[in-house]
């Protein structure tokens, strides 16, 4: 058996080209990426590093997904095991090459404990082996192969992910980073067909705009594949990021959908053969993602091809494509720091053809399944849909141990329904009953093609309708949602998100965890409070007016009164009064600074 060739490689980007990467056995291959490599040769901390082996020399067919499954086992110092799935990577560096074949095989993976590491391969070949956990015939370079390598610190810091170190549920209702806070999501839902984009390989685009309006946001230094490609959706990410929302929803999958040119697969019915080029470019996304601190959200399915793996692939439950698919996207993005993998978008929806729903069983087993390839804690999610409609998905998934929250489908605002803060709130109060509490997320507010006082409505009803009731959320762009859009139509909405999101993330994100919706507080109906009580407690007032609110629970103690804009942002305000002593009854806190019509938020702290 030929020895195989294994190296080390570590980046934050794939940029480089590697083909010179496997001329001397046992090298270390750095990109030329500030700040991969410590000064000491140690790799960084929750930094990508990727173990790369020659194996068989295959292309881009059936058998080569599914007749192979490579898995390497990383051991910590301390002795803590971490098993991540391989991948082929064709030449080693397809982003810029666009190469098919090739025999680099590849697991990447981010640590987060410092010193020395050991890696083990397993690589095994049989009839649809990857679509399996077990089982396989052993033998094939690089199978059995060991390595050691060093992880030292990292020098990230500020919105970059990296400094925080990987986000996962931790048993709350907020994920946390390993080396951080928790995390309060507000993203952008749409484009869903972000991934619709004619420079990523094998994509026929959307339109030619390719994202044009934000190039200008591109900047020198910032990551483009092949012949300077990329600019434009790397420009988007600096964009939002800018205005502080801080994740992006995306369906990895629409064959048959809404738009119809987003698939991992060298095109919509070749379900069995990836398209190692463009995953490559998606790569070099999603770990711009991370610099620029959004969380990368999949959704692997919509409801027009809920069941499309499953007929495709001979029928049954749960398909050997639908396994692969997850396979070969957790091996590829499962690294990066902040991730929700969603089952499927509406996945409720009562249609023909490929629109049957899933059953509760498959959504559990899909979720089990995900939760075994992955070595981290990552969420797991499901939407509904239609809005106003099927709520009754989420009843019978409370409890499961691998589902760890719900995306919800609502509407922007409709009398007649459940309110969105009230919804949340139903589901976090549910499933903290149940034992299992659930990251709880307003991901399609739907408005259709209009809606009167956008921002406005946004803004009060979902931004902090979902805080306050102890969620997350993300924006929709109604009819904009399956085109390239300029999202600089959306500017007002991005910064009122933005400016919630910093407010969170960099006031309570430490103590958020602690807090609980507690509307009770609160002296109206339209005002919305949450709190430790005793210790912190955070009113938004929807309509402005005096501020009152009941601190029976820190009676004879002493609270600091600051008030905040959630339409303009800024600094905390000092309020008159400044400070307020608990009593036994309604404690009026004043007036907002100005404005006093419009919604304010007032945060209290113990002194």
């Amino acid at each position: 058996m030929k020895t195989p060739i294994l190296h080390l490689f570590f980046s934050c980007l794939l940029l480089a080209p590697l083909g010179h990467a496997f001329e001397k056995p046992l090298s270390i291959v750095t990109s030329s990426i500030e700040g991969e490599k410590n000064p000491d040769g140690s790799f960084k901390k929750w930094h990508r590093i990727e173990v790369v082996f020659e194996g068989p020399l295959s292309d881009e067919s059936p058998a080569t997904f599914r007749n192979h499954r490579l898995d390497v086992t990383f051991t910590s110092p301390s002795g803590k095991a971490y098993k991540v799935p391989g991948f082929f990577d064709a030449d080693g560096d397809p982003a810029n090459t666009s190469a098919s074949s090739g025999n680099q095989w590849k697991a990447r993976f981010a640590g987060g404990e410092e010193g020395e590491w050991t890696y083990r391969a397993s690589f095994v070949t049989g009839e649809n082996v990857a679509a399996n956990l077990t089982g396989g015939t052993h033998g094939t370079a690089p199978d059995g192969a060991t390595g050691t390598f060093v992880i030292g610190a990292q020098d990230k810091s500020g919105k970059d992910f990296r400094a925080k170190g990987k986000l996962e549920y931790v048993g709350e209702h907020y994920l946390r980073f390993a080396d951080g806070d928790y995390f309060i999501k507000l993203g952008a839902n749409s484009p869903e067909v972000l991934l619709e984009y004619g420079e990523f390989d094998g994509t026929p685009g959307h339109d030619k705009d390719l994202y044009s309006p934000q190039i200008k946001h591109w900047k020198p230094g910032d990551p483009t594949w092949g012949d300077d490609k990329g600019k434009g959706i790397i420009g988007v990410v600096n964009y939002l990021s800018s205005l502080g929302v801080n994740a992006h929803y995306f369906l990895c999958m629409n064959a048959y959908g809404d738009g119809k040119e987003a698939w991992p697969w060298t095109g919509a019915d070749d379900v069995d053969v990836y398209d190692v080029s463009k995953l490559a470019q998606w790569e070099v996304l999603f770990t711009h993602f991370d610099k620029m601190g959004l969380m990368v959200h999949f959704q692997f399915s919509e409801s027009e091809n809920t069941n499309y793996l499953e007929e495709r692939d001979g029928g049954g439950d749960f398909s050997n494509a639908r396994k692969i698919l997850y396979r070969e996207l957790i091996a590829r993005f499962g690294h990066h720091m902040a991730i929700t993998w969603n089952i499927g978008e509406e996945n409720q929806a009562k249609g023909t053809g490929f629109e049957k729903p899933n059953t509760h069983e498959q959504r559990k087993e899909f979720a089990t399944r995900i939760r075994a390839l992955t070595c981290y804690k990552d969420h797991i999610s499901v939407h509904n849909g239609p809005a106003g409609k099927f709520a009754d998905i989420f009843p019978q998934l409370i409890g499961y141990e691998d589902i760890t929250g719900p995306s919800l489908q609502t509407f922007l605002k409709n009398p007649k329904l459940q309110s969105n803060h009230d919804e949340v709130k139903q589901w976090y109060d549910e499933s903290a009953e149940a034992g299992h509490k659930w990251v709880v997320s307003v991901d399609e507010p739907w408005w259709g093609k209009k809606a009167e006082n956008l921002v406005a409505t946004l803004r009060k009803e979902v931004i902090w309708g979902s805080i306050l009731a102890g969620g997350h959320m993300e924006f929709y762009a109604g009819s904009d949602d399956v085109k390239h859009i300029d999202y600089e139509k959306y500017e007002e909405c991005w910064e009122a998100m933005g400016i919630a999101a910093r407010f969170m993330n960099d006031h309570l994100a430490d103590e958020v965890v602690s807090m609980k919706p507690s509307d009770e507080l609160a002296d109206e109906e339209d005002n919305w409070a949450m709190a430790d009580e005793g210790r912190t407690y955070l009113i938004y007032l929807k309509n402005g007016g005096e501020a009152k609110v009941n601190l029976s629970g820190g009676v004879d103690q002493e609270f600091s009164v600051q008030w905040f804009n959630p339409r303009s942002g800024g600094d905390l305000i000092e309020g008159k009064p400044r400070t307020i002593r608990g009593q036994s009854e309604m404690v009026s806190l004043g007036l907002p600074p100005n404005s006093l019509e419009q919604d304010w938020v007032v945060l209290l702290r113990k002194r």
